[in-house]
């Protein structure tokens, strides 16, 4: 009898180890940038406010040409000579690196030095473990990023 129930149990087990997983494709052409016209094809009972926000997020989105992103900080100071430092701290980074966008910030009484556009924290661990040795106090911040570039690739076929 035991034999029997371990082999049951081992029967469904594998069993349910093998069952097709269903892919569903939708059978309407979808536009690019079209993400809100799944919302709705879809039969979701909600109420009409919640389309309306969903609408008005993917539109606010639409317009804005930023994202959530990270950059590191420089430099923070305030005080009579804050800005001529950071300006310093600037050039002295622009000179090494002079295809990483810099970005000064005032924030009264504080002037900000935060340089790059990373979409991961990783990318941005990269970038502060090479300023390292030159740049010891850089640290990471989570700041709205500008959009990348997109890329225009042509082919010869």
């Amino acid at each position: 009898m035991k034999y029997l129930i371990i082999l049951l149990f081992i029967f469904t087990t594998i069993k349910g180890f093998s069952t097709n997983h269903l892919i569903i494709r939708p059978d309407y052409p979808l536009n690019d940038g079209d993400s809100l016209a799944i919302w709705e094809k879809l039969n979701i009972q909600c109420d009409s406010k919640i389309n309306d926000l969903l609408k008005q997020q993917a539109e606010q989105g639409r317009r804005s040409s930023t994202i959530n992103g990270f950059r590191l900080q420089l430099y923070f100071g305030s005080g009579a000579d804050s800005h001529n430092q950071a300006v310093r701290m600037k050039t002295d980074f622009l000179s090494s690196y002079p295809d990483v966008k810099t970005y000064l910030l005032f924030k009264s009484p504080d002037f900000i030095l935060r340089v790059g556009n990373f979409r991961t924290k990783s990318e941005a661990l990269k970038m502060q473990k090479s300023l390292l040795y030159k740049f010891p106090n850089a640290f990471i911040v989570a700041d709205e990023i500008a959009l990348p570039d997109l890329l225009n690739i042509t082919t010869n076929n």
